[in-house]
């Protein structure tokens, strides 16, 4: 009884540390994350910062420049002038990865944990520039010139195509951000987990079932508990027994 009750708190305690330490693991992605992906805005709509030329990847199958473009949309530039939609939509998520995190039993899962932070850094990330909150304006000659622009900053380009397709005639994959990235990341692992056979029971389950398994045993018919002999003692006669006849 001693050893399994030790065994149980024993194993109730680590899956209450491996609790906690996915709850730090979660908020840490999702900080360092979008701190990583408002300073790389900050820095590539710098007035003063200069894009570089376009850089060749892979022999010339593939190039990468950095250049700056406003999405009033989705990802890959889906649902343009819909931000208000967008940035709602982005709200539901959050709470979504809230509950999915704590109420879902996400944090039983290192994987679940690294992908829902690194989707709530992606969301707040854009959230952040569909509220307006990098301050950015409609330039001079347009029509809202001088008003907030609601919109995501992107700065990443990438193209594809054989190394003598003029630029023009390649494929421009849309330009993105390191939320996207974030985003796209950990969709993908929720993805790869859904085709996983899920767990017969999860471990705060499993510590229950030891716990009613453990007291059960321990009672006797009726659910009384029976007490455990002592080897040193032996109960008295009952009342009215003869006694015993000496061999002869």
């Amino acid at each position: 009884m001693s050893d399994e009750g030790g065994e149980t708190f024993a194993e109730a305690r680590r899956l209450e540390t491996g609790t906690s330490r996915a709850v730090v693991v979660f908020f840490a992605l999702a900080c360092v994350g979008l701190a990583v992906d408002l300073w790389s805005k900050h820095v590539a709509f710098d007035p003063h910062f200069v894009p570089g030329p376009r850089q060749p990847i892979a022999g010339g199958w593939a190039t990468f420049e950095l250049t700056t473009s406003f999405n009033e949309g989705a990802l890959f530039g889906v649902g343009q002038g819909w931000t208000w939609l967008f940035a709602l939509l982005s709200l539901v998520a959050v709470a979504g990865v809230f509950f999915w995190m704590f109420r879902l039993g996400g944090r039983s899962s290192a994987w679940l944990t690294v992908a829902l932070g690194l989707i709530l850094a992606g969301t707040l990330g854009n959230l952040f520039d569909r509220a307006g909150c990098h301050g950015e304006v409609y330039p001079e000659g347009l029509v809202r010139a001088g008003q907030v622009r609601y919109a995501v900053r992107d700065f990443l380009l990438f193209t594809f195509g054989q190394p003598e397709t003029p630029i023009g005639q390649r494929y421009h994959y849309p330009v993105f951000n390191f939320a996207d990235v974030f985003l796209v990341t950990g969709a993908i692992m929720l993805v790869l987990k859904s085709f996983q056979a899920e767990e017969d029971d999860e471990p705060g389950e499993a510590v229950q079932e030891r716990q009613a398994a453990t007291s059960d045993e321990s009672a006797g018919p009726g659910g009384l508990t029976t007490p455990a002999s002592n080897p040193g003692t032996t109960p008295p006669d009952p009342l009215g027994s003869p006694p015993e006849e000496p061999a002869s």
